[in-house]
């Protein structure tokens, strides 16, 4: 086989990915790529050796990440993800920005079958472990994140629609860890 490029990249799709027990954000899908780790701050993705600072993370080619530590955003709904490419060395130029690695996730675009998801993530900071130093406890209080999925077809092989949803009952309040100073 004749290699066309020298870009050095793994591609993800989603399907394989929900039967793998890892995370399916886009940061747990990149980190299944050689020389990728999560050793940033706030276990921010590193691709070869760069700082995660100096990565480039997108989805449908825009950046989702801070500028300041290079943190993904949440802005991507699990079940919206069709495939994740990992590109760690020789990439091309049109990305820029970047001098260690490129995230790049793709959302899915519908199709010709009806389809859709609903997820209900139940997070509680009680369920968080104390460590030895004795942290205070979270309160005991459920929180819920539902995200929806819809898409299938207006025109047969023709034109077809998509969408996702997310909305979030949190009852206490949250602090960003990305944020300076907290």
């Amino acid at each position: 086989a004749v290699i066309e490029t020298t870009e050095v990249q793994a591609n993800y799709q989603q399907d394989v990915i929900n039967q793998l027990p890892v995370g399916r954000n886009p940061n747990a899908i990149a980190n299944l790529a050689p020389g990728v780790t999560n050793n940033g701050p706030n276990n921010a993705v590193q691709i070869s050796g760069a700082m995660s600072s100096d990565n480039l993370i997108m989805v449908n080619g825009a950046v989702v990440q801070d500028n300041i530590r290079g943190t993904t955003r949440p802005l991507f709904i699990e079940d919206a993800i069709q495939e994740t490419t990992v590109m760690t060395a020789g990439v091309s130029a049109e990305y820029g920005n970047f001098t260690g690695g490129v995230i790049n996730t793709v959302t899915r675009s519908g199709g010709n079958d009806l389809s859709g998801s609903l997820r209900d993530s139940l997070t509680n900071p009680s369920w968080t472990a104390v460590s030895d130093a004795g942290e205070a406890e979270g309160r005991d209080q459920i929180n819920n994140t539902y995200e929806a999925t819809l898409g299938g077809r207006i025109l047969r092989d023709r034109l077809w629609f998509f969408g996702a949803a997310r909305r979030a009952n949190i009852s206490n309040p949250a602090t960003s860890p990305n944020l300076i100073g907290q």
